[in-house]
């Protein structure tokens, strides 16, 4: 948990000015009052600040929604506990410690939605997770119908999606792959969800 709180040199989710990561939908431990939910929270390889917008890509939708706004300076896990009061396996899914080939160490921030995203119904399919969390896109950017490809200005990417168990079985880690067309190194986010 201490490598939570030092920033990553080189992030691998950053390419052509486009900032790419991940967010997840929490809540409060059991317990606590007043119980607060949908806390939203962003993962990302670079740091960012206050206003920043960010697009959630809703991927049984298909499509992104706008936005997510920072709206907090970078969070360290003392805060994410004792401000949020959220459980230990959530702050160690902000942190990306189940991963030990994570691609980036995460800089975290509560995010508030704005504009559409604040009345919007992801797509409700069995076993969805897009509604918990999943990936972040610069504002602007879309996906187009098959949610197989995104644009970002005259950017495009290949997007790819894999589910893979924790390593301890207690939870999912969502991998998003980003190609750049036609060519270039690909960028890598990672989702995780452990069980509370």
């Amino acid at each position: 948990m201490a490598a939570f709180a030092q920033a990553q040199t080189e992030p691998t989710a950053v390419a052509d000015g486009a900032l790419f990561g991940a967010w997840r939908n929490l809540q409060t431990e059991t317990g606590h009052v007043p119980a607060q939910r949908n806390l939203a929270f962003a993962m990302l390889p670079q740091a960012a600040t206050r206003g920043d917008r960010f697009a959630v890509l809703d991927r049984e939708g298909r499509r992104t929604v706008c936005c997510l706004q920072v709206a907090s300076p970078s969070l360290g896990v003392n805060v994410l506990r004792e401000q949020y009061h959220l459980p230990a396996v959530w702050v160690a899914d902000l942190g990306n410690v189940h991963s030990a080939a994570r691609p980036y160490l995460p800089h975290v921030y509560a995010m508030q939605r704005v504009d559409e995203l604040v009345d919007y119904t992801f797509a409700d399919v069995p076993g969805a997770y897009s509604d918990l969390g999943g990936l972040l896109l610069p504002e602007g950017a879309a996906v187009d119908s098959t949610g197989t490809r995104v644009r970002w200005g005259e950017a495009q990417y290949l997007l790819t999606f894999q589910r893979l168990p924790q390593s301890d079985e207690e939870g999912a880690l969502d991998r998003y792959t980003l190609q750049p067309v036609p060519a270039g190194p690909p960028l890598r986010v990672e989702v995780p969800f452990g069980t509370y």
